[in-house]
């Protein structure tokens, strides 16, 4: 994620299990942009990151930020991992309204699966896109939820979501919306493909060494 230069990285309940103390090394080692608006530290008012981020992009500012589905198996986010997710569409109703006067362009990452991304995109107006994860669906093309623009690009990494879009007298406009398939026609970045081989080849070893 790093290498990849990530703008904004959302968590989902998956990230969360590997505990705050883990998540927080990795934020800090390689400069991990986590914001997320419902993520809290357990047993306290504080969120676990930054709620958004606001980004230049020309002349437009764009405001990002992130919410996570609250319904998770409680043994997966076990009080001792250090998180406590509250509601998402009330956070992020609350971040709107602060958003709202500040950017051009408001998006949520939202790890709340496609059926709740449109739900949050009908009951939080303002909201101009929503980058929906968690499940397996896979948009082949953008849809509008009222005046909101809602798309998830699959799972597991297969897929790449592109989304095109311009801003016309302070309002959003959609361009096209596709998502690409990452196969064998897309070829390697190296620096990646050289981490990937260093996975590989350790869990090898380990399985090597334990069999």
């Amino acid at each position: 994620m790093s290498l990849m230069k990530y703008a904004a990285i959302n968590l989902g309940e998956k990230d969360l299990a590997y505990g705050r103390e883990y998540l927080e090394k990795a934020r800090d080692e390689f400069a991990l942009p986590f914001v997320s608006a419902n993520v809290y530290r357990y047993g306290s008012d504080k969120l676990f990151a930054q709620a958004f981020i606001i980004k230049q992009v020309g002349d437009l500012k764009v405001g990002i930020f992130g919410v996570t589905t609250n319904a998770i198996n409680p043994r997966m986010l076990t009080p001792d991992l250090g998180f406590e997710v509250k509601e998402p569409i009330a956070a992020a109703k609350e971040i709107v309204s602060q958003l709202r006067e500040r950017c051009d362009v408001i998006i949520v990452l939202s790890h709340l699966g496609l059926n709740e991304s449109k739900r949050l995109a009908e009951e939080v107006p303002g909201v101009d896109i929503v980058v929906s994860g968690h499940g397996y669906n896979r948009s082949h093309k953008p849809e509008m939820v009222g005046n909101t623009t809602v798309m998830q690009s699959g799972s597991k990494g297969k897929y790449l979501g592109q989304l095109d879009f311009v801003v016309i007298d302070g309002k959003v406009e959609v361009a096209k919306g596709k998502t690409i398939a990452l196969n064998a026609k897309i070829p390697d970045d190296a620096a990646q493909a050289e981490l990937v081989r260093g996975f590989d080849d350790t869990e090898l070893k380990l399985k090597a060494g334990t069999n």
